[in-house]
């Protein structure tokens, strides 16, 4: 008679269920990058909806820092014309102040990358002297670009 093997003793089947196992794998963690990826969108806030955001209530801004000074952020509130191009607006812009708390997270990018002529996205709570204290920080520099052109 001849000898069989079992199905699971074969190097073949072995393989297989390797390759099924780490298929299924590399499925659910492209999935949940791409879950991730498809939450992230820059901020759409223009200047006169920042300007009406009431103290206390949560805020986002994508504005280009003018000075950094320790905690301290200044910058200009940039207009949206796409996902990757801003510009700023017409006339001198709408200034943000911001605050930077040992909460705050750096979401894209390096803590370094927080300087002067940077363009970053702020999301945080405004406070009562319109300052707004940032519990996120996403560096957009590389990822969009700055239009020369206001609408």
């Amino acid at each position: 008679m001849q000898d069989r093997k079992a199905p699971f003793d074969s190097a073949v089947s072995k393989w297989t269920i390797f390759l099924l196992v780490l298929a299924f794998v590399t499925l659910w963690a492209v999935r949940g990058g791409l879950e991730r990826a498809g939450r992230m969108q820059t901020a759409n806030t223009s200047a006169s909806v920042f300007a009406r955001t009431a103290p206390g209530s949560p805020a986002n801004a994508v504005i280009r820092l003018d000075q950094v000074v320790g905690a301290y952020l200044k910058g200009t509130l940039l207009e949206r014309e796409s996902d990757t191009a801003y510009h700023l607006p017409i006339g001198s812009g709408s200034p943000v102040v911001a605050i930077l708390t040992p909460e705050t997270s750096v979401v894209m990018g390096r803590p370094q990358d927080i300087a002067a002529g940077a363009i970053v996205q702020l999301a945080g709570t405004l406070d009562k002297d319109r300052v707004l204290r940032a519990k996120q920080v996403v560096i957009l520099t590389g990822y969009i670009r700055l239009s020369g052109s206001a609408r």
